[in-house]
């Protein structure tokens, strides 16, 4: 009898364990910073975005500057490394239109065993002055 008892308190605590680490593991999603600094035309441009909550997905990563002209581009901070990590990204370029430039960013991150991957969404707008 103690020991069928020894075995079910076994059993629970796992059970207790693998529920409250699922639980735990709700990590907020976020692309900071919340928005990117204006821009003067002609004048190089800089900005570091990061992805956090989660290892991105290289494969479904997206993005669309708008309009595609707009002299900056979007590309991961170790950009031409064997392993580019998709969660640090550079914006950069020297902006060649006046008016708003749009970066549009989705994706998604790799789920473990008790956590789900996660979808994300962001854009920003650029305001570019003479």
């Amino acid at each position: 009898m103690k020991k069928l008892r020894h075995h079910l308190m076994l059993i629970i605590g796992f059970f207790l364990i693998t529920a409250l680490t699922g639980c735990f593991c709700m990590q907020k999603m976020e692309v900071l910073p919340k928005s990117l600094p204006n821009a003067t035309l002609g004048n190089p441009y800089y900005a570091k975005i990061k992805v956090a909550g989660g290892v991105v997905i290289d494969e479904f990563f997206t993005y669309h500057i708008k309009p595609e002209k707009s002299g900056l581009e979007l590309s991961p901070t170790d950009f031409g490394t064997k392993y580019a990590s998709y969660n640090n990204l550079e914006v950069k370029g020297t902006p060649k239109v006046t008016g708003t430039i749009s970066i549009e960013l989705s994706g998604g991150t790799y789920g473990t065993m008790s956590c789900p991957g996660r979808d994300f969404k962001k854009t920003y707008t650029i305001k570019v002055e003479e």
